[in-house]
């Protein structure tokens, strides 16, 4: 049975993407405003647990992909981080993390077992329903309370499920997912 892991929320790739190979990049958080004086600077995690970011080896940050250090990391509310980042030793030096992207290259990720899939291996496939008509392309993946849901981009726009009732396969060969949707829904 096919399944989909997520230790990942859904990231938008930095570089073009075609099949997962070594120069895809997954987005797994963004640095927020500088938190206190001493250089610590919020992050916005996109993992789950929040925290999990931290065991991703070789996180890089922003458009140039600088390797960097976190040396400390505490919770500062809801789903949010404060780190410390070697190099960063005050508030002014945080301020040029804000925004900024945290990254790993998709090959640096662990695999996932068979039959499993990161959410970012989905995005930019095509889809088509089981009798093979096309329904559009993996845009993105919203992460909703009852479970994620795939939006299709093509002719039009469709919301679909992302539930085992309607992922019948996914091929990242071919490059396509086939999905339990009818072509009009």
């Amino acid at each position: 049975m096919t399944a989909v892991v997520g230790p990942l929320r859904p990231g938008e790739p930095l570089a073009p993407r075609s099949a997962p190979g070594p120069g895809q990049v997954v987005v797994l958080g963004r640095f927020g405003a500088p938190f206190g004086v001493q250089g610590w600077v919020k992050l916005e995690s996109y993992t789950e647990p929040p925290e999990q970011i931290l065991s991703y080896p070789a996180l890089r940050a922003g458009a140039t992909g600088g390797e960097i250090a976190v040396r400390g990391w505490k919770r500062v509310g809801r789903g949010q981080l404060a780190v410390q980042v070697d190099g960063i030793a005050s508030h002014e030096d945080a301020v040029g993390l804000r925004g900024a992207e945290l990254w790993v290259r998709r090959a640096d990720l662990p695999p996932t077992a068979p039959g499993e899939y990161y959410f970012a291996d989905l995005i930019g496939l095509a889809a088509v329903n089981v009798e093979g008509d096309p329904l559009g392309r993996v845009a993105e993946i919203l992460e909703l309370p009852a479970h994620p849901v795939l939006v299709l981009r093509g002719e039009r726009e469709r919301l679909v499920p992302l539930v085992r009732e309607r992922l019948i396969k996914v091929d990242l060969d071919a490059g396509r997912i086939t999905l339990d949707w009818h072509r009009d829904d």
